[in-house]
């Protein structure tokens, strides 16, 4: 008799086991129908994923008074999904800091281990299932852009080596093994701060250097000294540095490409980039 040889890599598991014990925090704006609309089109097409989270936190700030149709519409799809409205919408960066921070607080209330944290216009395909992951405590994709790539000379194995910059709009993170996401005093102040400038550019790393949400990630991985596991491959990931390179691609969350079965498809008018 023959017996059948099984290969076991010690160590190694698909991204659908993290899932399956994660809660899915997304945020959002919503200042018109229109938001809603396009919010519950994103829903529909991730419904084969969004299926197979544990739970579901979705937390939202305002421009109007749409709070209980955005309710009523996640309801429908996740009658057990938590919403958490915030009162006050500081703007895009400062926004999403009061919304992350919304959820941290919330889990470490709640003693939730696992999150993935999502935006509203990212969209997956049942792909991502089957990516292979390693045992971490911080599951990301990294964000690079071509001015990025100068730094390093366009060295994409040194890139690919030593660059760490998270991208926020998805990732997963072990919630129980960090301290805090934002610090809400330097959040406050620094916001304060920009009140009083006579003229604001809207994008507040333009006046205060290092002030982005993808460096207070950053810091939080190394202060609390996680592990960390990059979810696109070595190979996908040196040809979308290729592509950045070729295209001159500045924007570091990478808007509208689709790699890993994973998109940030913040402009539903224009294609998407497949990796």
């Amino acid at each position: 008799m023959k017996l059948k040889k099984e290969f076991i890599v010690f160590g190694k598991m698909n991204l659908k086991s993290l899932i399956n014990k994660s809660y899915y925090c997304t945020i959002g704006h919503v200042s018109n129908e229109s938001d809603l609309e396009l919010h519950e089109r994103y829903i529909l097409y991730n419904l084969p994923v969004l299926k197979e989270y544990k739970g579901h936190i979705v937390v939202t700030n305002y421009s109007g008074k749409f709070q209980e149709q955005n309710h009523i519409m996640w309801k429908k799809y996740f009658p057990d999904c938590i919403i958490l409205d915030l009162g006050q919408n500081r703007g895009h960066s400062f926004g999403i800091a009061d919304q992350e921070n919304a959820i941290i607080d919330y889990c470490h209330a709640k003693d939730i281990k696992w999150i993935c944290k999502s935006s509203n216009d990212v969209v997956f395909q049942p792909t991502i299932f089957d990516i292979e992951i390693e045992d971490s405590d911080f599951y990301y994709m990294n964000g690079i852009g071509f001015g990025g790539m100068e730094k390093y000379n366009f060295d994409l194995d040194k890139i690919a080596k030593e660059d760490f910059y998270p991208q926020t709009n998805f990732y997963f993170i072990d919630t129980t093994k960090i301290d805090y996401l934002y610090n809400k005093e330097y959040v406050n102040d620094t916001y304060k701060y920009i009140q009083n400038l006579e003229v604001y550019s809207g994008r507040v790393w333009e006046h205060i250097e290092g002030w982005t949400c993808e460096d207070f990630l950053k810091k939080c991985i190394i202060r609390n000294k996680l592990s960390k596991y990059h979810l696109v491959s070595h190979k996908k990931y040196r040809i979308l540095l290729e592509t950045i390179k070729q295209q001159q691609i500045h924007d570091c969350s990478h808007k509208n490409i689709m790699i890993e079965g994973i998109c940030h498809f913040q402009h539903p008018d224009q294609n998407i980039l497949i990796i």
